[in-house]
């Protein structure tokens, strides 16, 4: 073969494959969630299809905290991921309350309580947003007594207002320009994998849902859920009672100065909101939650009765099918929830107010 007609029919097979890969990619739909990400799934069967709400401008705030605010929220990605579709906005928008976020792994809750910012001028509320299954690790390696908890003082926020909505609805991107023909490698070798009996690719667990009315995802009685949510598996009484008296701990501090009142909103795994829906329940873990709240004095807003309840009733698209986070269902229940567990400890006067 002639040099010329060799580097030709490179350069060609090249081009070939590579216009293969992004023509799979564009089939497989740009990746959006964490779990087709890490799992090797396509977008196409599991990505969500109702639209999501954006706000913009952003009602609540993100990021480093520099100003006065009624409510400061400290929370992992249930509390960060995307600001523009967070339940922290939604809560503002129904109440006119300002609201910070500041995300729990980039915070120290001492420094952040002696700040002059906190000192001078305290939120009246903190609240605690983290997921369950990282509360073993964050919470539970260090054995400690479990100091009493002492309620906080009054809940005193200003009459709930309700703001001009900002919000628009915003689709799964599928556009060229956003398809990553890497992700067609990964799919095809994780595909192969999975057609091998017992094997599990990747970082996502697949189970099948006795019901087909969950997610607006083309393949509606699948459930992907993260592998780590199988960690709570492990945990013992022991673990619970280590994860409340921290964050027994964690309120008191932060409510030390009399003025602050803390509340936690622990948001369940996404195998334990559905586990009571997969055809098989023991191909997920059991969820703990419950378990550990049933038993906390810390005030909780009970994301997990109130997402069970909705799942049950067969709200779409509670969580993401695609990921582990919420989507704009579950982000207005999360608003809708803690504005009326505030509301409560507020008081009948401003509940009466409020409607």
């Amino acid at each position: 073969m002639q040099p010329r007609t060799f580097s030709l029919s490179v350069v060609g097979s090249t081009l070939a494959l590579v216009a293969a890969a992004w023509m799979l990619g564009w089939w497989l739909q740009p990746v959006y969630g964490d779990l087709t990400r890490l799992g090797g799934y396509a977008e196409r069967h599991f990505g969500w299809n109702e639209p999501v709400l954006e706000f913009d401008p952003l009602p609540a705030t993100f990021g480093e905290w520099r100003r006065q605010v009624d409510i400061l929220v400290i929370g992992d990605s249930f509390a960060n991921l995307r600001p523009a579709q967070q339940w922290q906005n939604h809560l503002a928008v129904r109440t006119g309350w300002s609201v910070h976020t500041v995300d729990v792994h980039r915070v120290d809750p001492d420094a952040l309580i002696a700040s002059p910012l906190f000192v001078e001028h305290p939120p009246r509320v903190v609240i605690w947003n983290v997921v369950e299954r990282n509360l073993a690790d964050d919470h539970a390696t260090v054995a400690r007594s479990c100091g009493a908890f002492g309620a906080g003082p009054p809940v005193v926020l200003p009459t709930p207002v309700v703001q001009p909505k900002s919000a628009h609805p915003v689709s799964r991107p599928v556009s060229l320009a956003d398809v990553n023909p890497g992700f067609a490698r990964i799919w095809l070798h994780r595909a192969v994998l999975r057609a091998l009996p017992g094997r599990q690719a990747g970082d996502t667990v697949h189970v099948e849902l006795a019901r087909a009315d969950l997610f607006s995802s083309r393949e509606p009685a699948g459930l992907l859920v993260y592998e780590d949510d199988f960690r709570k598996t492990a945990w013992s009484d022991e673990h619970l009672r280590r994860i409340r008296c921290a964050l027994v701990d964690i309120a008191m501090r932060f409510q030390a100065n009399g003025r602050t009142t803390f509340i936690s909103a622990l948001a369940p795994d996404k195998s334990s909101a559905y586990r009571a829906w997969a055809r098989d329940p023991a191909q997920l873990p059991p969820a703990r939650l419950g378990t550990l709240l049933d038993a906390l004095p810390v005030p909780d807003a009970r994301l997990d009765l109130a997402i069970r309840d909705a799942v049950a009733r067969g709200v779409a698209d509670v969580y993401m099918p695609d990921d582990t986070h919420w989507s704009t269902a579950g982000h207005v229940l999360a608003a809708q929830v803690i504005t009326d567990h505030l509301l409560r400890l507020h008081g009948p006067a401003a509940t009466a107010e409020a409607m």
